[in-house]
């Protein structure tokens, strides 16, 4: 198979899934344990996918990345230069954010509940952020750059896609376009940043503690939003 179509085919398989996923439990499906099934199934299909492609179709194994000193020191300093933006867009713009709107759409999901939202937070953190990094930065960017032929085209699309199904979300839970559009382009500079760290480091580790920093200021601000 032409390297270009393999590629394309690849990324089609998984990046619109977690966009399915998110309309799928908020918009076209209002069963609470049926939308919960189907989000799993979402988690499981582009870890599987992934896996199933390198082993099987690109005929690879799997070897534990090394991870260097120098790239978990600037996953850490990106991560909180990150983390610092996102506060002080806070700062300047929280007021603005329709709080109730927000808790009304997450009330089926249980997160307005503070032992689930802080379960749910150590899930984010911990598992679906290093999901994530696994899917768009490893999966993704690299076969984005065999499909441009170059690292810039690569982190391009994934950043791309990953901005998407948070975009949908963003807009699901009540913000308002421009605050959907300001937090889209920070999401859009982040993804590009650890698809960049990715290409450097090859490591999702690193990639990942850059995100996992960024997620404890995000569900930072989420609490005092729901709690607050």
């Amino acid at each position: 198979m032409n390297r270009n179509l393999s590629s394309l085919i690849a990324v089609s398989l998984v990046a619109f899934v977690p966009t399915v996923s998110i309309l799928f439990t908020f918009v076209l499906n209002d069963n609470e344990l049926i939308s919960q099934v189907f989000y799993f199934i979402c988690k499981i299909w582009i870890f599987a996918v992934p896996t199933i492609w390198y082993i099987k179709i690109d005929r690879n194994r799997f070897s534990w990345p090394k991870t260097e000193i120098e790239g978990l020191k600037m996953a850490t300093f990106t991560g909180i230069i990150m983390s610092t933006i996102i506060l002080l867009t806070w700062t300047f713009f929280g007021s603005t954010v329709d709080a109730e709107s927000l808790i009304n759409q997450i009330e089926p999901t249980g997160l307005s509940d503070f032992n689930i939202y802080l379960g749910g937070m150590i899930y984010w953190i911990f598992f679906n952020s290093l999901l994530e990094e696994y899917v768009f930065r490893w999966f993704i960017t690299t076969k984005g750059v065999e499909l441009f032929d170059n690292e810039i085209g690569g982190i391009i699309l994934s950043a791309f896609l990953f901005t998407l199904h948070h975009g949908v979300a963003l807009h699901i839970f009540g913000f308002v376009w421009w605050q959907t559009i300001m937090a889209c382009l920070g999401l859009l500079s982040a993804a590009a940043v650890w698809s960049w760290l990715y290409l450097k480091y090859k490591s999702v580790l690193v990639c990942w503690l850059s995100h996992a920093i960024c997620d404890v200021a995000v569900f930072g601000i989420g609490y005092v939003l729901i709690f607050g």
